[in-house]
Formats: structure tokens, sequence, C-alpha cells
């Protein structure tokens, strides 16, 4: 997150979760939470308190609702994911409801309800005749399989698989962070500006294609990327190198993969990566940057 975006959420007035943006780190959100919370903790001081202080008014208490709902979904959101993962890794369902602080029922529940949600997104997006996300049957019977298996049983952790899972699978797009992209790509910052590719998918991005060239020092320049799926690292690739840039493929970090930007968003550092990127530009034969 930039020094820009920081500024932007400081100075954003919030009440109602959804107006927090959905990439807004946890650590923010808290801080914004504290200084409304401790306006409103001044209203308990005596009218007659000898020092001035600020004190709380009804956007405080409405900021506070809303805040601690933002956080509480945050928090919540990939729950399921998570307990799949620990399973898959070895760990036991009485380990997983202790971490909880469940019985062990109710955790095996919250990963059934996942997994349901999961395969009716595959489903829908099979009849809405999209690239299918979620659960395969396949994959929903796995996951059914682990529900069964027993308190304390504990196989040997599937470090394969699951490496494998996070780098092609992640949740969907949320709504919220669509409407952010949305925004960012319609109020360009003085330090990064955002776009998009053209192509439509349905997608969360696993991928963050980069796009760079040497020098000046041993890292070289990092002129922007493009959030891709699986489906579309080719894509994203052959945009990038076509325009001249070094094209590095990585899979997104973990926080990218449960709350995912939507495929094909462009972030860029000037106006020439944004075009070369966005497909908005004819690529220059001298390389990036040397269009006037």
């Amino acid at each position: 997150m930039t020094t820009e975006e920081r500024a932007r959420w400081n100075a954003l007035e919030v009440r109602e979760p959804d107006q927090v943006p959905a990439v807004t780190p946890l650590a923010w959100q808290v801080a914004k939470l504290t200084e409304h919370s401790d306006r409103l903790m001044n209203n308990l001081l005596p009218a007659d308190f000898p020092h001035e202080v600020e004190r709380g008014t009804a956007g405080d208490a409405l900021a506070v609702l809303a805040l601690r709902e933002s956080i509480r979904r945050d928090v919540e959101h990939g729950r399921g994911t998570r307990v799949h993962e620990a399973l898959l890794l070895g760990a036991s369902w009485r380990e997983v409801a202790r971490a909880l602080d469940v019985e062990t029922g109710e955790a095996r529940e919250l990963l059934r309800t996942w997994a349901q949600g999961q395969r009716n997104l595959w489903q829908r997006n099979e009849a809405e005749g999209r690239r299918p996300f979620g659960l395969d049957a396949d994959a929903h019977a796995a996951v059914l399989a682990l529900v069964e298996r027993d308190d304390d049983e504990a196989p040997a952790p599937a470090v394969a698989p699951v490496e494998e899972r996070h780098q092609d699978d992640t949740e969907p797009v949320k709504e919220s962070t669509r409407r952010y992209a949305e925004e960012l790509r319609a109020n360009p910052g003085k330090a990064s500006a955002d776009g998009h590719t053209g192509w439509e998918c349905s997608a969360g991005a696993s991928l963050i294609v980069g796009a760079d060239t040497p020098g000046p020092g041993a890292l070289g320049t990092h002129h922007g990327a493009i959030y891709a799926c699986r489906e579309h690292q080719a894509a994203a690739e052959v945009r990038v190198t076509g325009a001249g840039y070094g094209a590095d493929a990585r899979p997104a970090p973990p926080g990218h993969r449960y709350s995912p930007w939507p495929c094909g968003h462009v972030t860029a550092y000037s106006r020439e990566a944004l075009a070369d990127l966005s497909g908005a530009g004819a690529v220059s034969p001298q390389g990036p940057g040397a269009r006037p």
C-alpha cells in the first residue's frame, strides 16, 4: 500500500463496513477504530475536566460499529479455507477444534458448509458458461472425506498438493474488492495508476506477472504488474514481453489468494507502462518508456 493510499484512508469517513476498501490492512482499520474509540472514551470525563479534549459524537459511535464489523468480516473470511489447509497439512480434528475454541462437530460443520459453498460456486459457473471456479465433484468428495476423519487421526502432511492448490486456486473475488479495483482505475494516483487488460475473466488472480527491465541497480526496475489466473498466465506474459519488458510470473502472496484481485487488473508506475500493460498503446520498437 502506498503513502497516497494511506492518506486517502486516513481522510475517509467510515459509517458502513462496505465503505472500507477490500484490501485495507487490518492494522490501518484498528488504528482508525482506536481514534474513534478514544474520543468516545473522553465522554466519560467530567464536564469540568481541566484539559481540552475532543469528545465523541454519534459519528464516532457509528464508525466504531462499522469498523468492528469490517474487521470481523476480514478475520472470518477464508475460515473454511484455513481449516481445510490445516487438515491437509496433518492437523487432527481435535487440534483444529481447539484452535477454533469449538467442539469437533462444530468445526466439521464449518468445513462441510464451506465445501458446499465452493461446490455451488463451481456448478453456478458451469451453468453460466464461465470458467468453473470452486470445487469440482472429485474435490468436493475429497473434502467430505476429510470431514469423516476420526477426531485424533492426523495423516502425514500433504505438502505438495497444498502447494499446488495454493498456486492454482484462490477464493472468489469479493464484490467489495471488484468495486475497489474499479475505483482505483477511475482515480489514478500520483505514484501509480491502475487499469485492466481488457480480457473477460471471472476468476481471482492467483499469479502476479511483473514487468521489469534491467538496471540501474542489481534488482532492476519494476514498471508494473498484471494480476492473472493460471489460465491467463500466458496471455499476461505475452502482453508484458511484447511491450519489451521482462516477465516475472510468481504466485500471489497468500493474502492475495484468500482475497484476490480480479484477473486482468493492472498496476503500473508510469503512463507508458500502463498503456503497455493495459493494451491501450502500440508497442514501441525502442522498448518500454520510449514513446514521447
